[in-house]
């Protein structure tokens, strides 16, 4: 069984965004597991499935360093545990 996790990314479309966020997967340990990305117009909208169960800090640590990469880069990016994703958008 995997640790998995929903990350959204939204904002303004621009070179390096992708490569900053595998990044700070790479370095932590974050295997992607599902990727789906979106761009319309100038804005992209990325939603991706990871295991963390490579990864060694803490929920709270991941979701405040995934808001300082979002700064970095000028987009909004969130983590939501996927049981967590999955009740709130039960039908």
């Amino acid at each position: 069984m995997t640790n998995r996790t929903v990350i959204t990314l939204v904002g303004k479309d621009h070179t390096g965004i992708i490569a900053a966020v595998c990044n700070y997967f790479a370095q932590n340990n974050i295997n992607i597991l599902d990727i789906s990305q979106t761009t319309v117009e100038e804005y992209i909208n990325m939603m991706m499935i990871v295991d963390l169960d490579g990864y060694r800090k803490s929920f709270p640590e991941l979701v405040a360093d995934l808001e300082k990469v979002g700064k970095q880069v000028g987009c909004i990016i969130k983590a939501q545990h996927e049981d967590i994703f999955n009740m709130m958008h039960r039908i």
